[in-house]
């Protein structure tokens, strides 16, 4: 027994939809974002160790940041939007859970102590980044 399917043009624009459905949100949740490289935190005036920005815009940009060991390391959290998920940093390797400004910046200073990755989260554990500390 044969079962044939009629291609109709409803159901070949249904099935172009769903694999074009598919495809965005691969791109949107796996497309690239984690292969980016890292930001190497620069060191900061007057000797006070090193420094970085991190920009909040619906995740965190860069959301991998390279420490050295060692080193005082100031996060610029430059929070510009005011979603309740991000109003909250977690870095549970330094104990650090602290309120962001939002629409403004937010100083938090850590000390890495050893090498390794040590993943940061907002409150509600959506957003996720990740601080790389390297031998100086």
């Amino acid at each position: 027994m044969i079962i044939r399917f009629p291609w109709t043009s409803d159901r070949i624009a249904a099935i172009a939809a769903g694999i074009g459905a598919i495809a965005f949100l691969w791109w949107f949740f796996f497309g690239g974002r984690s292969r980016r490289p890292g930001t190497r935190a620069t060191a900061a005036p007057a000797g006070e160790g090193d420094s970085v920005t991190i920009r909040i815009e619906g995740g965190y940009d860069p959301d991998t940041v390279i420490a050295r060991r060692g080193v005082p390391l100031t996060i610029v959290f430059d929070r510009r939007e005011s979603s309740p998920c991000s109003d909250e940093i977690v870095m549970p390797e330094f104990g650090i859970r602290q309120s962001l400004l939002a629409n403004g910046r937010t100083n938090v200073r850590i000390l890495p102590a050893r090498t390794g990755e040590f993943p940061f989260a907002c409150g509600m554990n959506m957003l996720h980044g990740k601080i790389q500390v390297v031998e100086p």
